[in-house]
Parts: C-alpha cells; sequence; structure tokens
C-alpha cells in the first residue's frame, strides 16, 4: 500500500481489517509504502503513533492493551529461516525499514493454512513447526507471499501478525523471513523493530521498553 498521506487513523484501519485476522482468508500482514520524504525521526514517530492508535481498538475490541515487548534499532544484514518472534502468545510485529543500498527480501508464510491443509490438527502438533519452521522449506512453498515493491530506497513499515498456535482463534500468526541479496559490510540496512504484546487491560509490563528512548535514540544495535 503507498502511503500519499499520512492519516493515522485510516493506516490503522487497514491494519486492523488485514492483520488482526480471525481466519487464514486474511493475509496477516500489511505492507506500507511511506515514499522518501521522511526522516528517520519523523518514521520512528509514525511507528509510535500507529501503535498507539491500534492500542485504541484492542482495548475496545478485545479489552486488552498492546504493549511492548520490544523496542529496538539495529543494522541487519543475516538471513533468517521462516519463524516466528519471541513473544507473548498473542502478538505483532511491526517493522521499520529505512532507506538502504543494501538489497533484501521479505517473505511471509501462513504456517496457519499450512497446518490446516496438512490435517495437523492438534496445537501440540502445530507447535513442532514453530516459532522456527525446521522442515523442508518446499512444503511451504503454497503459502508463501514474496512482499511486493520492496524498495530499498523508501520509508517502509510491515506489520505482522507473529502469533503462537496456542493463541485463542481471532490471532493467526504468519511466519516471516528475510533474504539479504547482496551483503555490503560497508554499508547500513537500518531495520526498526517493535514487538507488541496483547496484554489484558490492567496488566502492566514493569520491564516495558522506553518509547520516548526509541523516538529520540541514535543508537544502532549490531
Amino acid at each position: 500500500m503507498e502511503v500519499k498521506e499520512i492519516n493515522i487513523a485510516h493506516i490503522a484501519q487497514v491494519c486492523i481489517e488485514n492483520v488482526f485476522r480471525t481466519s487464514t482468508a486474511k493475509p496477516g500482514y500489511v505492507h506500507l509504502n511511506f515514499g522518501k520524504n521522511l526522516s528517520s525521526t519523523e518514521f520512528r514517530s509514525i511507528m509510535v503513533d500507529l501503535k498507539n492508535e491500534l492500542s485504541k481498538f484492542t482495548t475496545k475490541q478485545f479489552n486488552s492493551t498492546l504493549a511492548y515487548h520490544w523496542l529496538v534499532r539495529f543494522d541487519q544484514q543475516v538471513n533468517t529461516p521462516f519463524h516466528l518472534d519471541n513473544a507473548e502468545d498473542q502478538s505483532f510485529l511491526m517493522l521499520g525499514y529505512e532507506p538502504s543500498e543494501v538489497d533484501s527480501e521479505l517473505y511471509l508464510a501462513d504456517y496457519v493454512k499450512y497446518a490446516n491443509d496438512s490435517k495437523v490438527e492438534s496445537t501440540e502438533c502445530i507447535e513442532k513447526i514453530t516459532p522456527i519452521f525446521k522442515e523442508d522449506e518446499s512444503l511451504l512453498a503454497p503459502y508463501v507471499t514474496k512482499v511486493s515493491s520492496f524498495n530499498s530506497d523508501t520509508y517502509r513499515i510491515v506489520f505482522i501478525n507473529n502469533s503462537k498456535p496456542k493463541s485463542f482463534p481471532e490471532m493467526l500468526g504468519v511466519f516471516h523471513k528475510v533474504l539479504i541479496v547482496r551483503p555490503d559490510v560497508t554499508k547500513s540496512r537500518i531495520v526498526n523493530s517493535m514487538i507488541l504484546n496483547l496484554l489484558p487491560k490492567g496488566i502492566i509490563n514493569k520491564n516495558e521498553p522506553s518509547e520516548e528512548a526509541f523516538l529520540n535514540t541514535d543508537i544502532i544495535s549490531k
């Protein structure tokens, strides 16, 4: 989705309709392209505003808030397998990609649909393929989507349902996988990573990362 006007309420609604899914008819992710005319600070502010708008929805719909589990910036040039990031049973991953000359590709795989079609019916069996898919990846091929128009010269957000299989049915997650096409250690590939846990209202995460620090930091982890 090309974002020509930054309307957080509208963007949040697109995320709600596609990511907060109750069935595999929805993709479980959204790709948002914000173009080139932003600064890193402005971009991170959009991520935070989107998180807070989505939390308004979850509070009303599920009586649960979105709390930060992870909130960092890092320079990533490492390939990954299909996996779920470590978080609570019901969680979401917001990846904010800054412009980079390092070419990369992002793939998503619907492990729920794969499990259903493979008749992997019990939670115990499904858990064997998560959080990291260690089987032959060719088995996932019919359920894989390559994120289209993954331009490296623009600011982009990919918002993903990262929920585990033991989550209640309203939260159906998807795997993600990163492929670095041509690594180049002389250049940077900065990713702003935000993992959000869906927590019952009133429960406080005492170790929640600082939103202010994320917005103002110049630190980039390796």
